[in-house]
């Protein structure tokens, strides 16, 4: 829900359906269909006579949603690396291009959704259609429980990150494609962890998944 990615409804918090319906100026329920689907990944709990509470989002969370999307995604990149033709290469462009333009404009709604067909599109190219299914849903969660990095790096410096995934891809380099899809979840989940807690400490006791070999 947008408006639990934009802060408006901060962690701890108790609302009902009614407010927030009122609030975002839609009926009661797509809101209480929202509030489900945020329930049932732990982001909001229902409590009996009170309404719903907006849950913190732990460090746990952040280390499982990137630990998943490390082990989806890196061996993916490898195999679109792999697969990779003039044609299937088009939408990872395209979608490149899309974020070039938003960060230049400072546009960080584009530039997240450009990003997100960026990753979706060598998903895409790898051809697993369970893998691709389970990394979107992880990316809604994500997206549903508002993490970002955007107050610790630029919008240029997310952009630098994916131009050296798009470099690899384009060079039909598989290990190295791996290796920079690795590198860009590391640090992201490394600041989404630094922020969290404030204490780089947990960052260092963080273990990413292996790279393929």
């Amino acid at each position: 829900m947008r408006a639990v990615r934009a802060g408006e409804l901060q962690p701890g918090t108790m609302h009902s359906v009614v407010e927030i319906s009122s609030r975002l100026g839609v009926s009661r329920t797509p809101v209480r269909e929202a509030l489900l689907r945020m329930a049932s990944n732990g982001m909001v709990r229902f409590e009996r006579s009170r309404g719903v509470r907006i849950l913190e989002v732990s460090t746990r969370d952040i280390e499982e949603i990137y630990s998943l999307r490390m082990m989806l995604e890196v061996p993916s990149a490898y195999r679109a690396a792999e697969l990779l033709t003039d044609e299937l290469l088009g939408p990872i462009e395209e979608a490149f291009g899309r974020m070039q333009d938003a960060a230049k404009a400072g546009d960080e709604s584009d530039f997240q959704a450009a990003d997100v067909d960026f990753h979706a599109a060598i998903l895409n190219v790898a051809g697993n259609r369970r893998v691709t299914e389970v990394a979107a849903n992880t990316r809604i969660q994500m997206m549903d429980r508002g993490l970002s990095t955007t107050a610790t790096r630029t919008l240029a410096d997310i952009l630098l990150v994916h131009e050296r995934i798009l470099d690899a891809l384009r060079a039909r380099d598989p290990q190295a494609s791996a290796a920079r899809m690795r590198d860009h979840l590391v640090e992201t989940v490394g600041l989404l962890l630094t922020q969290s807690t404030g204490d780089e400490a947990s960052v260092d006791a963080y273990t990413p998944p292996p790279l393929p070999v």
